[in-house]
């Protein structure tokens, strides 16, 4: 049985207002959108040009050198689907990579394997969204390497509710006992209300009391 945490930490770069109709909202939607599909915006591909935007707020945002640790391994979330195709899409791989070239990590390992599918979070209706179990149930880790890593970042492209994490971190906890473990999105969605800006590099608080599911910010 899965031993999930009740509070979980993480780190986020941007922002977005899936609901939002300002100028900024809008534009975050947009860049959001292009992070999910691995595109460009302004002729930059977007994901690079975040990873080389987090290279740069390290100085301004200390905490951020925390899950951009040098050392670390960059595990990516499992797609909601098991992998069939090597070259599919992939967006947290996409970052891990990206974050890694920018000298963020010391590798990246996408150890975490989906065995069966579960319901999009972005595509699911309200009250369906999979919760830490079903992520938990459908995942195993494959590490085929004798040492296990020194510390791991659990990386994903958007984090809205935080069930992807809640529901991950103790598989990776089970294979890599005592191994420090953090989490971070590239995105954390604002679900209501608008952005004034979309690069907000904050750091936040998943609560679970095993029923509900409360995020901050």
């Amino acid at each position: 049985m899965a031993n999930f945490p009740s509070r979980l930490a993480f780190a986020a770069l941007l922002q977005y207002a899936p609901r939002g109709r300002s100028q900024p909202s809008l534009r975050s939607r947009d860049v959001t959108y292009k992070i999910k599909q691995v595109g460009f915006v302004s002729g930059f591909r977007i994901i690079d040009f975040s990873a080389q935007r987090l290279a740069g707020e390290i100085a301004r945002h200390s905490f951020l050198a925390d899950y951009s640790n040098p050392r670390a391994t960059l595990v990516p979330v499992s797609r909601s689907s098991p992998l069939v195709d090597p070259n599919s899409l992939w967006p947290s791989l996409r970052i891990c990579r990206a974050l890694l070239a920018q000298s963020l990590a010391a590798k990246v390992s996408p150890c975490l394997e989906r065995m069966h599918a579960v319901q999009k979070s972005s595509t699911a209706r309200a009250g369906r969204r999979p919760g830490p179990n079903d992520h938990y149930d459908s995942v195993r880790v494959a590490w085929k390497k004798r040492r296990a890593p020194s510390s791991i970042t659990l990386v994903d492209d958007v984090v809205t509710r935080g069930s992807t994490f809640v529901g991950l971190v103790p598989r990776l906890q089970e294979a890599f006992p005592g191994v420090e473990i953090r989490c971070f999105a590239l995105v954390r969605t604002i679900s209501t209300g608008e952005v004034d800006r979309i690069l907000d590099p904050a750091l936040g608080m998943i609560a679970y009391d095993g029923l509900e599911l409360r995020r901050h910010p």
